[in-house]
């Protein structure tokens, strides 16, 4: 007995020692195991999406993971043409026959919420992902919450990494690189190029939603515009394809584009003349940082579905915006997370950081506004003054007023700058 007991009846340090690893071994081990499935679930549910490809195949895998955890669940998914999926969602759930899930953009809650369609949610529903102010916000709507937001897409920097070493930080940085040859590209439209009115501002709309115009900086970016539009190296074009196949052939050193560009610059771009693309945050201002706006990749919920498939549709949002399944999805398919949870290394996936780091203080329009009528009120403000046909400051007034006028606001609820005449009722 003295290889375990001491003379005094007790274990032997040595012993103690051996039992505590084999125990510490047994815990690691147990957290490498599947998680056990859950028995009390049982059910069938669909899912609509309109995912190809790569992104299509990592999508059916985690639907098969969750079947594992809850094999009496049934997950029968869809794929639609991205440019129909909407629209088929739309008449089927006017029909009572849409899917309990559909994946889609976080810019289509209005047309839905208001069509009765979808269903809100709450926090618990996805604790994880709402934990997020920043993700609640992108998915508030008439003070309810629609959905659970999977992945994120702004507009970040794309640089190629032979001819720039340190990307411009600031907007005055960027001239300078344009101007000694490293050659800038972007779309000057108010959706691609909205990143430049709060570095030179506050914004155009505050944190309650409020049209906050005469602070805005809008009308600073757009005379920022017009004298980089005539700076040597500066590029801006409506014509997105030819400024990507530009960037893709080395001929440009800076490319403002969101993740989903990545795919296609790599496709374009010469084998025998490849070259390694880098991913910063958008150069900044006197104002402050860049705010690219932020499309959001989200899960919707069927309004109408029974109390069993909702159930099931919750658990199964949760499930595929959690650390793991969100991990796997950056891993696999360069995914930019949502979830607020996990942390994006720099050095293992250096793309996908660079957006995570510009989705810090990107911008999140209220869910309430006409965005598409507001979009072309913008890109008349950014066209007239590009092609001199209107100052800044009367672009901006002219913005002001239509913008007024497709929110219905009141005075205390919107500030259009000074000399700006209100619309008339």
């Amino acid at each position: 007995m003295r290889h375990e007991l001491a003379r005094d009846g007790r274990m032997t340090t040595a012993r103690l020692w051996q039992r505590a690893c084999l125990l510490l071994l047994l815990l690691l081990l147990a957290g490498c195991l599947p998680v056990a499935p859950v028995e009390d679930l049982r059910g069938r549910v669909t899912l609509w999406h309109s995912w190809s490809g790569a992104d299509a195949v990592e999508l059916r895998e985690a639907l098969t993971r969750f079947q594992e955890v809850y094999p009496g669940v049934r997950v029968v998914e869809m794929a639609l043409p991205e440019g129909q999926i909407l629209k088929e969602f739309a008449n089927a759930a006017n029909d009572g026959l849409a899917p309990d899930l559909l994946i889609g953009q976080n810019r289509w809650i209005k047309e839905l919420a208001d069509a009765g369609s979808i269903r809100a949610v709450t926090q618990a529903d996805a604790p994880q992902v709402l934990a997020s102010a920043r993700n609640r916000a992108l998915v508030a709507y008439a003070g309810k919450l629609f959905g659970a937001p999977l992945f994120l897409a702004p507009r970040a920097l794309y640089y190629n990494k032979e001819l720039v070493t340190d990307p411009a930080q600031t907007l005055d940085d960027l001239l300078r690189e344009a101007a000694a040859g490293n050659r800038v590209e972007f779309v000057p439209r108010f959706e691609e190029a909205y990143w430049g009115i709060q570095t030179l501002g506050q914004g155009l709309f505050d944190a309650e939603g409020n049209f906050t115009l005469a602070e805005s900086g809008f009308e600073q970016w757009l005379r920022w515009l017009d004298n980089a539009q005539r700076a040597p190296g500066v590029i801006l074009n409506v014509d997105d394809e030819s400024l990507l196949d530009l960037f893709a052939a080395g001929q440009i050193a800076y490319y403002i584009a969101g993740p989903e560009s990545l795919a296609r610059i790599m496709e374009r771009m010469d084998a025998e003349n490849a070259f390694e693309v880098g991913v910063a945050p958008l150069p900044g201002g006197p104002a402050g940082a860049a705010g690219p706006l932020v499309p959001a990749e989200t899960i919707l919920f069927f309004a109408h579905s029974s109390p069993l498939q909702a159930r099931i549709a919750n658990e199964l949002a949760a499930f595929l915006a959690n650390e793991r399944q969100g991990i796997r999805f950056m891993r696999q398919l360069g995914k930019v997370p949502a979830n607020p949870r996990i942390q994006v290394d720099r050095r293992i996936y250096p793309i996908v950081s660079g957006f995570a780091q510009q989705a810090r203080t990107a911008v999140a329009l209220p869910l309430a506004l006409p965005i598409d009528a507001l979009f072309a009120a913008g890109n008349r403000a950014y066209s007239t003054v590009l092609s001199g046909s209107a100052t800044p400051a009367d672009a901006v007034c002219d913005f002001g007023r239509e913008v007024v006028a497709l929110l219905g606001e009141s005075s205390a609820a919107v500030s259009l700058p000074q000399g700006c005449e209100w619309p008339a009722p």
